[in-house]
């Protein structure tokens, strides 16, 4: 007698472990292809890349679900997103154990959405997908990488309550891509937090801890075109590379960045020739030193747990207004 799953077809969708390191990208490709989704097991499953077709979900048991990329895969990633589609509640690994991190950011990522846009080639690009729920480690690259995915409203990708650990990069986000908002994701212990070279990205609750470096824009070459104009909000940038690293670091942005509502202990901030920077409400710990060369920055309202250096050079515009220490003295020392 057919039990309750096998009458409705939910077995259709599941895919269970082999318990091996047999590649299974294309077993859940088919799944997808036919069905649209693809229930993945307790278990590891190793793959060499899974292509996703637009408008299809991948969904596993929770951190019982291992989706591991080979390791002779020395270029590519676990899964690539296409639009509308859906990644949640699964571990997705470089590895099988945590790695060291990086020191560099590599060309192994977990979860890749790719477009091809250019700045007159930049509508009809992939759109609109969601991961939510994933635990994310041990790849060169990128634990999530954007790129070239545009800058129409809807080219936009959607990351919440994930961790990326032990990565390149944890989010990575290199050229030319657009309107993608994270909420409440961990990136720590990482080469990069993440690299956010793309315009109108937001960041709200999410934490850049114990990485290396914890949030870069850079674009030193002149290269990463539309790459500012965001915000990072109630999130936090801690203990930079053993309390000794750059929390910060923003290089040629030229159409300003917002932080607001965050904190941020032992870690540098490190501003070159950015315009419009900007940092409200923000609470700042101890003994981080604050460089500016060139470009415009303005601090609001800002709390200081112990008097902090700002190193001003090449002509660098720096307004404060109500950054204060608990005695209520000004403890910005140039």
């Amino acid at each position: 007698m057919k039990n309750e799953t096998d009458i409705c077809g939910f077995d259709r969708y599941v895919l269970e472990s082999t318990g091996d390191v047999t590649d299974r990208s294309r077993e859940i490709e088919e799944k997808l292809r036919l069905y649209g989704v693809c229930v993945l097991g307790a278990g590891d499953f190793y793959v060499s890349g899974v292509v996703m077709p637009d408008r299809t979900t991948i969904m596993g048991q929770g951190n019982a679900t291992r989706v591991l990329l080979l390791p002779e895969v020395t270029d590519g990633a676990a899964i690539r997103i296409g639009s509308f589609c859906t990644v949640k509640s699964m571990c997705i690994a470089g590895a099988e154990t945590e790695q060291e991190i990086p020191d560099g950011i590599g060309t192994r990522h977990g979860l890749l959405f790719l477009g091809t846009a250019t700045t007159k080639d930049w509508a009809n690009q992939t759109r609109n997908s969601v991961i939510e729920g994933c635990y994310i480690h041990s790849f060169s690259g990128g634990g999530l990488k954007c790129f070239d995915t545009g800058y129409h409203i809807r080219s936009a990708f959607t990351a919440s309550n994930c961790h990326i650990v032990r990565c390149g990069a944890g989010i990575y986000i290199p050229h030319f891509s657009e309107y993608h908002e994270f909420t409440n994701m961990h990136c720590c212990e990482n080469y990069c937090g993440c690299v956010n070279n793309g315009g109108n990205n937001v960041f709200l609750n999410c934490g850049f801890n114990g990485n290396k470096i914890g949030f870069l824009i850079d674009n030193g070459d002149g290269k990463a075109c539309n790459n500012s104009h965001g915000s990072a909000v109630g999130c936090t940038f801690n203990h930079s590379d053993n309390n000794e690293g750059i929390g910060i670091k923003i290089v040629g942005a030229n159409s300003g960045y917002v932080f607001s509502g965050g904190q941020m202990f032992f870690s540098k901030i490190i501003l070159e020739n950015s315009e419009r920077i900007q940092f409200t409400g923000m609470n700042f710990g101890r003994k981080e030193e604050i460089r500016i060369s060139g470009g415009s920055t303005m601090m609001t309202s800002c709390f200081f747990g112990s008097p902090h250096k700002v190193e001003l050079s090449d002509g660098a515009v720096f307004r404060h207004r109500d950054c204060i220490d608990a005695t209520g003295e000004d403890c910005l020392i140039f």
